[in-house]
């Protein structure tokens, strides 16, 4: 039973995201996110069966590296100034 018990701790740790939770999160829809994956842009790992088609899940800390490597680089506001 200790297995089990750390198992689902595991689980709620490290819960990964459909693809709905993870387009709420950065304010698109599950069709952007599902492109984002199949282009390579974010990383998706399927668990979906033979039978039942493709179910993208995402890591949050794949969303969250995501999100990084969009960032553009802040303006220096102190630079030069003509």
């Amino acid at each position: 039973m200790a297995l089990h018990t750390d198992l689902r701790a595991l689980a709620a740790e490290h819960a990964l995201l459909d693809t709905s939770a993870a387009a709420t999160a950065i304010g698109v829809t599950p069709w952007w996110v599902r492109h984002l994956i199949t282009t390579g842009e974010l990383r998706g790992i399927n668990v979906g069966s033979h039978g039942t088609g493709v179910k993208w899940r995402i890591d949050p800390a794949d969303l969250d590296a995501w999100i990084v490597s969009r960032q553009t680089r802040p303006r220096d506001l102190v630079g030069d100034q003509a």
